[in-house]
């Protein structure tokens, strides 16, 4: 790392015992983690549904803020979705992923909200990055293209929360998670990332009793993912314990390829037929794992397993979606 984090690390704890606290994207897989995790902190948690509260207005969110003054907003919004869904709707993806990050962001200055968090994603950082990849890598080379226009949204994300910061002296921070999963997740066949499609995949075919699932790619990439509870609780510790204008990785600091991931999904699920691997797909990028330093020295490090993650996963898949 190259800046020091107790120059950036809060010497008090940012008390939310009795603050109003907006979590925006709420009804999502990490707002509805951040919604129970921020249950135990004695605070009063503000949802509002989608249909109370369009986040691509802009009026609409200066009129809610306004009328709500919330004291602390997480942004858990966005419009996302895997490799398929980021070729086939890039304007979307770019497109209302900056609506909603600069409607929020603008709006809180407006209304002196005291403390805002903004969820980046891993994808900003270059597709050739060394590994893993510290915060100081971002915008020092190419974007992967199959997730290009999120990233570029992300990015312009991390840079409002700086510039506000800079101009205005308002305590707004970013952290960088890597890919998410758990309950509430998207298991969308074509739509979802690839831990709830190929989950999702997984049980069709064993219901099926097919003898092989089709894999997208290769199988030799690697990925490192985070169980969105472990995602929630270390936004919490953010928001109580980091000031500072640089992002924060949020990561397990371990990887598996892709091909271990199918593997131990297919073990959980049950699905003992073979795996194929479709390489006319695209892979993305080659490694995606991040240096998770940063957040360590701040005092976190994720508790979860990804064996026993996907396990519970799972679980929660079974009882509302399948």
């Amino acid at each position: 790392m190259n800046s020091s984090v107790t120059d950036i690390k809060l010497a008090e704890p940012f008390n939310l015992a009795g603050k109003k606290v907006w979590v925006a994207g709420a009804s999502g897989m990490v707002g509805g983690a951040t919604v129970r995790r921020l249950a135990s902190e004695d605070c009063d948690i503000l949802t509002p549904a989608h249909s109370e509260l369009d986040l691509i207005n802009q009026a609409a969110v200066k009129q809610w803020l306004a009328a709500n003054q919330p004291d602390v907003v997480v942004i858990a919004a966005a419009t996302v979705g895997g490799i398929l869904a980021n070729s086939t709707r890039p304007a979307e993806f770019i497109y209302n992923n900056i609506a909603i990050e600069s409607n929020i962001i603008h709006a809180a200055h407006q209304h002196n909200v005291e403390k805002l968090l903004f969820l980046g994603s891993a994808c900003i950082y270059p597709r050739e990055a060394a590994q893993p990849m510290a915060e100081e890598a971002l915008l020092t080379g190419p974007l992967e293209p199959t997730n290009e226009w999120y990233a570029i949204a992300k990015i312009a994300g991390i840079k409002l929360c700086e510039a506000y910061r800079q101009q205005y002296g308002c305590d707004y921070i970013s952290a960088q998670p890597n890919n998410l999963y758990g309950p509430g997740d998207n298991f969308d066949l074509e739509g979802g990332h690839v831990i709830p499609a190929l989950m999702h995949k997984a049980h069709l075919a064993k219901i099926n009793s097919d003898k092989t699932m089709p894999i997208w790619g290769s199988g030799k990439v690697y990925r490192e993912f985070l169980h969105v509870d472990d995602c929630a609780d270390a936004l919490v510790h953010l928001i109580k314990h980091y000031s500072g204008a640089i992002h924060v990785n949020m990561g397990t600091g371990e990887e598996v390829t892709i091909k271990e991931l199918a593997q131990l999904i297919a073990k959980v699920v049950g699905f003992e037929g073979e795996l194929e691997f479709d390489t006319s797909k695209p892979d993305g990028s080659p490694r995606k794992l991040l240096d998770p330093a940063r957040m360590q020295a701040l005092g976190w490090t994720s508790t979860t397993s990804l064996e026993a993650g996907l396990a519970t996963t799972y679980q929660w898949f079974l009882e509302n979606t399948a």
